[in-house]
């Protein structure tokens, strides 16, 4: 064996040797230097297989022997770019505690996921000792190229009781703690990937749960992570005692075997094989997350369950609405609101082929008591809700922007330039600065590339007649689609070229209007279908629009179901429509705030090829804003918060806002159908939420929620109604393919 090792490094010396001779030779040589490097790849190759096959021995699923110092200190060395020769060995160390003590005789095991077709394999297994240690020594198959850099799992097992820990392959640590809380942050992050004893699923979505996990259980020493611990969660938030919550549930499982069973049976869905392992049932429990007679008298049996061994706490003390888990974010350590914040009025956010998430934001960061004007920040986060360090972007033209972001398919990000703003900035009240959009200006859109750099000029673009422009979408070629609130209008910017740009009037609306004259239909959101046309939602006029690239646009009938000033609007993957009846919202389009409150929520189901809509009013449904479709073909419901949102003073009080889970057109639970809640009456509630405005499903099945505004933010609309956050749920929904360029993909496109 040692020979063989020696062999092929001393192989891998003379390729680097001979590729550098060939280099140099240059195309006008003879060509041997190439004919060399063939040469000695080809052995390289052979050889490594053959030392691969020398050390069979050493088989991950035999009670591994300590290897020796030369083997874990092997070195790696790269054969090119695209190929990574890994340690033959390494070794993970760690102790598995349960109920506060060290548990002996737990099967240990390590287990690769390859995210994509690289399959899920078992590379190492031991048992822990009386002081609940293990070693795992592993290695990894050989010439591993990077794509395929693995998610580890390491699961401790006896009996009916799993705990568990996740870390990607690229970042191994040398110790870990593995506990209920660590196992809950498993379950939780990688609750769309787990299937029955197995853990799979897409390559961006399965290695960014790693990180999430990590926000709510530090692997270092199975505490409490420390997003998770610290404001704007901990003592701000119930999902801290959630958290612990679950954490104690499967600290009664530990304690006794029968608490496994009742888990099991519990989180078992109707018509499913029974759950067979602890990460199944916390899957089932992200997935499926309130008790089914939750509005009836009876006690939530996984509630009763959490107070049989009190072990992790703070603990919720009386039964949730639901177990989600609601990570609030506000760009560091703090929640109260001032000019130092990071954002104020997120409105919406769009996702880039990597998971990351793009925020526009509406005013510039003050204190709830001071004057808002136009927001001038682009925000970019990693995809478990850290931002990156070049974070915030500025310039290009940013200016109060609203409802519209959106990703193209070069990358490219795209925002509308809405001009929210105080009204006292608008009015002199605050004194113009013109360089920084005092007043707002309310006539463009801004470009950046990837990497944060600005496109667009201090004036954005502004070609194509663009007037308060709220929703701004790419469809799969490119085209970038303006939803033109001032105006009554769309602008289509072909290709994404800003000297392309041609403006589409709706029916109905005017050919010119008077300064200050509000508009008569209002468009504001747009979905593209999967045969590329553009759908448009008339606020005001409370109709949907149909247009396409040859600039034709009509009014489209709605059999069955009326609209009733309709907000947000997504399309499935079939083409099939979701609209947010907000009944409550006139948009503040040039005319000022107009509240409606007419008390009939709901969403509207318009199917593709025509026929009956249907109308849901179920769910959880109080003022619907945005909405977005996962990758099961359901829909998720933003509400900006509750009503009474006119007639308020400073002493009007609001209920804790929700979100809605309506069955769609794809796979449905057991006994629902399209149409049905799968959300209870209340929608899935949080402390966490203020008024939701938009949001979207990310690659991991992570659900995010912009809280555009502070829940008394029709009382501070004059001053400064934003809110300063926006919220992560880990493994809520059906994982999406981004950047969402209309109707929702499968990851194999």
């Amino acid at each position: 064996m040692g020979f063989g090792r020696s062999f092929v490094r001393g192989l891998g010396k003379a390729l680097s040797r001979g590729s550098g001779e060939g280099g140099e030779g240059g195309e006008g040589g003879d060509g041997r230097g190439r004919a060399s490097l063939v040469f000695w790849g080809a052995l390289v190759c052979l050889f490594g297989a053959l030392a691969m096959l020398s050390e069979s021995a050493t088989s991950a699923d035999a009670d591994p022997a300590t290897p020796s110092t030369s083997s874990l200190s092997t070195p790696s060395f790269q054969v090119d770019s695209q190929f990574t020769w890994h340690p033959r060995y390494a070794a993970i160390k760690g102790v598995v505690i349960g109920n506060g003590a060290a548990l002996a005789g737990f099967r240990v095991s390590l287990y690769a996921s390859f995210p994509g077709n690289g399959g899920y394999r078992k590379l190492a297994s031991t048992v822990s000792n009386a002081s609940g240690d293990f070693k795992l020594p592993y290695h990894f198959p050989h010439a591993l190229p990077r794509k395929l850099a693995p998610v580890l799992f390491v699961i401790a097992e006896k009996g009916s009781v799993m705990l568990a820990a996740a870390v990607e392959g690229a970042e191994i640590p040398e110790y870990l703690v593995l506990n209920e809380r660590t196992t809950v942050a498993l379950g939780n992050a990688f609750a769309q990937f787990i299937r029955r004893k197995e853990i799979t699923g897409n390559p961006v979505g399965m290695r960014n749960a790693v990180k999430m996990a990590a926000n709510m259980a530090d692997l270092k020493n199975g505490n409490v992570g420390d997003v998770l611990l610290h404001i704007p969660n901990g003592p701000d938030t119930s999902t801290l005692p959630t958290f612990n919550a679950l954490s104690n549930v499967v600290a009664a499982c530990v304690a006794q075997d029968a608490n496994c069973k009742t888990l099991f049976e519990i989180t078992t869905p109707q018509g499913a094989p029974p759950v067979t392992n602890v990460l199944e049932a916390l899957a089932n429990i992200a997935k499926n997350p309130t008790f089914t007679n939750y509005e009836m008298t009876e006690v939530d049996p996984l509630f009763e369950l959490a107070l049989v061994v009190p072990l992790f706490q703070p603990a919720l003390t009386e039964q949730p609405s639901n177990w989600l888990l609601f990570i609030k974010f506000t760009g560091g350590r703090y929640s109260r609101q001032d000019r130092f914040n990071l954002m104020n009025g997120p409105g919406n956010l769009a996702f880039d082929a990597k998971g990351n998430a793009w925020i526009n934001d509406n005013y510039v960061p003050r204190a709830p008591d001071e004057f808002a004007c136009a927001g001038q920040r682009l925000m970019k986060f990693h995809p478990w809700g850290e931002q990156f360090a070049e974070s915030p972007f500025f310039y290009g033209g940013l200016s109060g922007a609203g409802f519209g972001i959106t990703l193209d398919p070069r990358g490219n990000v795209w925002v509308g330039n809405f001009g929210f703003e105080a009204p006292s900035c608008a009015d002199g009240t605050v004194p113009p600065d013109p360089a920084n959009k005092i007043p707002a200006t309310h006539n463009s859109v801004s470009l950046f590339l990837p990497s944060g750099v600005p496109v667009s000029g201090k004036n954005g673009f502004t070609r194509g007649r663009i007037s308060w422009p709220q929703a701004t979408v790419s469809d799969r070629r490119g085209n970038i689609w303006v939803a033109n609130c001032g105006n009554d209008s769309v602008t289509v910017i072909r290709g994404g070229n800003p000297l392309l740009a041609q403006n589409v009037r709706l029916p109905g609306s005017k050919a010119i209007y008077r300064d200050g004259e509000s508009p008569l239909l209002k468009p504001f959101a747009i979905a593209i279908d999967n045969r590329g046309r553009a759908w448009v939602t008339g606020n005001k006029a409370q109709k949907l629009y149909r247009l396409d690239l040859l600039g034709n646009a009509s009014e489209v009938a709605i059999n069955g179901a009326e609209l009733r000033w309709p907000m947000g609007i997504s399309s499935d993957s079939k083409g099939n429509l979701w609209i947010s009846n907000s009944d409550s919202v006139n948009i503040p389009c040039i005319d000022p705030l107009d509240p409606q409150d007419g008390g009939s929520p709901s969403v509207v189901f318009v199917p593709a090829g025509g026929g009956m809509a249907k109308t849901v009013t179920l769910g959880g449904l109080t003022i619907p804003w945005g909405n977005a479709v996962d990758g099961d073909d359901s829909l998720w419901v933003f509400n900006f918060g509750n009503t009474p949102t006119k007639d308020v003073d400073e002493s009007t009080t609001w209920p804790d806002t929700g979100v809605a889970h309506i069955c769609g057109s794809g796979d449905c639970p057991a006994g629902k159908q399209l149409g049905d809640p799968i959300s209870p009456m209340s929608g899935y509630t949080s402390d966490a939420l203020d008024r939701v405005t938009g949001g979207g499903v990310d690659p991991s099945g992570n659900l995010w929620l912009v809280n555009n505004w502070k829940k008394a933010g029709p009382y501070l609309y004059d001053i400064n109604p934003g809110g300063n956050s926006f919220v992560i749920v880990p493994g809520a929904a059906k994982p999406v393919k981004t950047p969402l360029l209309g109707a929702p993909r499968d990851f194999a496109e």
